[in-house]
C-alpha cells in the first residue's frame, strides 16, 4: 500500500512537471507569435509611412518644378519687354518716387 501511495505521488509529480513544461512551451509560443505580429505591424506601419512621405515628396517636387517653370516663363516674358515699355515703367516709378514726401514719412517713424 505504501508503494501505491508513493507511485501515486510520483505520478502526480510527473504529471505536474509535464503541465509546467507544457505551460512553458505554450508561453514561449504565445510570446513568439506576439513578437512576430508586433514586428509585422511595425514593418507595415513603417512601409505605409515611407510610402506616404514618398508621395508627399513627389508632390512637393512636382509643385516646385511647376513653380520654377512658371518663374522661368515670367523671366522670359519680362526679358522680352521692349525698350519703350521699360522706359514707360521706369518713368512711372520715378514719378511715384518724386511724389513721395520723405520728410513726412521720416517724421512718422
Amino acid at each position: 500500500m505504501r508503494s501505491d501511495i508513493i507511485n501515486d505521488v510520483l505520478s502526480v509529480e510527473d504529471r505536474a512537471q509535464q503541465i509546467i513544461r507544457d505551460a512553458e512551451h505554450s508561453a514561449r509560443d504565445i510570446i513568439s507569435a506576439a513578437q512576430s505580429t508586433a514586428n509585422e505591424l511595425i514593418r507595415s506601419s513603417v512601409k505605409e509611412e515611407r510610402d506616404r512621405l514618398r508621395a508627399l515628396q513627389e508632390q512637393a517636387e512636382t509643385e516646385a518644378r511647376a513653380e520654377v517653370e512658371e518663374y522661368e516663363e515670367s523671366l522670359n516674358i519680362s526679358s522680352n519687354i521692349s525698350g519703350e515699355t521699360l522706359d514707360t515703367i521706369a518713368h512711372a516709378i520715378v514719378e511715384q518716387v518724386c511724389k513721395t514726401d520723405f520728410d513726412a514719412f521720416l517724421e512718422h517713424k
